[in-house]
C-alpha cells in the first residue's frame, strides 16, 4: 500500500496551492526496468496523479513520494544506455555542441549522467571530468583511466563543495527534482563566472502538443514548457545565451551564462485548457486500449524503457505482453513489469519476432530505426509506435506505415 505522497501541493512555478487532475495512474510502475525474481511482487508501483495548476498551467505529480527519491534513483540498473548508432551519434553531437562554447582543456561536472557515455566522450577533450550519478549499479572501475571521476551520490556532493567549473552539464534530470529552486542554485554556485552550464529536460510544450500519454511516468515529478524553465533558471541566475530543440521538440536544451539573479512570475497562460487537455489524454487511452484489443496473436513490445513503463501501467491488467525487446546487453537478468507481472527482457532475435502478431515499438524516438531492424530480420506482421502520429514509408516495404497506437 502505497504512503501518503510527501511532496507539498504547491506550484514550483508560480506558488499556487490549486490545482486540478488531469491524468492518473493507479498503479504505476516505479522502474523502468528492474532484476528479474524480485521477492516483493507486489512493491515497485506508485501513483501518478497529474495535476494542473491553476494559476499557471505547469504540470507536475501530487502523488510523487519525496521520501522514496534516494532509493528510486539509486536503482541497481542503469537504464537508458546508448545502443544504437543513432544514440551513441546523439550523445557524440551533444558533447561537440558543448565543447564549442568551452575554453581549451576545461574542468567539466556532469550531475546525473545515467551510465556515463556523455562524461567519457567529453573528457577525451577536457582537463577532467567529474560525474555525479547515485546508481548503485555504475561502478568506479568503469571510468578507469578516463579522466572522469565518479562521485556515486546524489548532488550537491559534499566532496565538490566550493568547487568551480568551466562548464556544468545536467541531461533529463531537472523533471525528477521535487524542488528544483535549490538544485538549480547548487549547479549555479558550481559554475565558474565565464563557465557554460548546458540543462537538457523534456519539453511540456510537446506533451501539450501531442497528447503524449506515455509521457507520464513515475519517475518525473515535473513537466516543464519553455517559459517556465527559462523563469526558473534566471530566477536561479542563470543567463539563457540559447535554446535548442533536441529530438523534433521532443527535448529543449538550454545554453546558460553565470547572470545576477532576477525576481520574476509567469503569466498565466492562454492557450492551454487543463480540461480539454484531461479529455484527450483519456480518449487517446481509450483508443489505444482498443488497438491492442483488436490484434489477433501475441503482442511484443521493443524498448525497455520509461515510455513501455508508462505503456504498462495503462494496459497490462487487459493487455497480456507476450515479449520485450530490447539491445540493451547489461538487461541480461532484468525485466519490466506492470500490474500483472513481470516480462523477461530479451534480445530481439529472428524466430520470437515471427512468433508475434504485432510489435509495438515503445523506444518510439528511434521507431524509424528499429523497424528497418526488424524488417530486416524478416519480421512482417504490422508495426506500431508509440509516437502521436504514423510514419510513413518504413515499414517491411517502402509503402509501408508504422503505425501510431493512439492516432486514429
Amino acid at each position: 500500500m502505497n504512503r501518503p505522497a510527501a511532496t507539498p501541493h504547491r506550484c514550483v512555478v508560480c506558488g499556487s496551492g490549486d490545482a486540478m487532475t488531469i491524468w492518473s495512474v493507479a498503479h504505476a510502475p516505479m522502474h523502468a526496468v528492474r532484476p528479474a525474481g524480485m521477492t516483493d511482487a507486489a512493491g515497485g508501483f506508485g501513483r501518478l496523479d497529474i495535476a494542473a495548476c491553476r494559476s499557471c498551467g505547469h504540470l507536475s505529480n501530487r502523488a510523487f513520494d519525496i521520501d522514496a527519491a534516494d532509493e528510486l534513483y539509486g536503482a541497481l540498473v542503469l537504464t537508458n544506455e546508448p545502443v544504437s548508432p543513432g544514440m551513441i551519434a546523439a550523445v557524440d553531437e551533444t558533447a561537440a555542441l558543448i565543447m564549442r562554447y568551452l575554453k581549451p582543456d576545461p574542468t567539466v561536472l556532469e550531475v546525473g549522467g545515467g551510465g556515463g557515455a556523455l562524461s567519457l566522450a567529453m573528457a577525451r577533450r577536457s582537463a577532467r571530468v567529474d560525474l555525479v550519478e547515485p546508481s548503485r549499479a555504475l561502478q568506479p572501475e568503469r571510468f578507469a583511466g578516463t579522466g572522469v571521476t565518479l562521485h556515486r551520490a546524489m548532488f550537491p556532493v559534499p566532496a565538490l563543495a566550493g568547487r568551480r567549473f568551466d562548464a556544468v552539464v545536467c541531461r533529463q534530470v531537472i523533471e525528477h527534482v521535487p524542488d528544483p529552486a535549490p538544485f538549480l542554485a547548487a549547479l549555479r554556485a558550481s559554475l565558474a563566472d565565464d563557465g557554460v552550464a548546458y540543462i537538457e529536460l523534456p519539453s511540456a510544450d510537446d506533451i501539450l502538443r501531442r497528447h503524449s500519454i506515455v509521457d507520464f511516468h513515475y519517475p518525473h515529478v515535473h513537466y516543464y514548457r519553455r517559459a517556465e524553465m527559462e523563469l526558473l533558471l534566471t530566477r536561479a541566475g542563470f543567463g539563457v545565451a540559447e535554446v535548442f530543440d533536441i529530438k523534433q521538440g521532443h527535448d529543449m536544451g538550454f545554453l546558460l551564462r553565470a547572470a545576477e539573479p532576477q525576481s520574476r512570475q509567469i503569466r498565466t497562460p492562454s492557450d492551454i485548457s487543463a480540461s480539454e487537455f484531461a479529455a484527450a489524454l483519456a480518449e487517446r487511452r481509450a483508443r489505444g486500449a482498443r488497438r491492442l484489443a483488436a490484434i489477433d496473436g501475441l503482442i511484443a513490445l521493443y524498448g525497455a524503457n520509461a515510455y513501455a513503463q508508462a505503456l504498462l501501467g495503462l494496459y497490462q491488467d487487459s493487455t497480456p505482453f507476450a515479449a520485450v525487446f530490447d539491445d540493451t546487453a547489461s538487461y541480461a537478468g532484468r525485466c519490466v513489469y506492470g500490474p500483472a507481472g513481470e516480462i523477461a527482457i530479451e534480445p530481439p532475435r529472428g524466430e520470437r519476432l515471427a512468433g508475434m502478431a504485432a510489435i509495438v515499438i515503445a523506444a518510439y524516438l528511434h521507431d524509424v530505426e528499429i523497424a528497418r531492424k526488424i524488417a530486416a530480420m524478416g519480421f512482417r506482421g504490422p508495426v506500431y509506435t508509440l509516437r502521436a502520429h504514423d510514419v510513413k514509408g518504413l515499414g517491411p516495404d517502402a509503402a509501408s506505415p508504422i503505425a501510431s497506437l493512439f492516432d486514429p
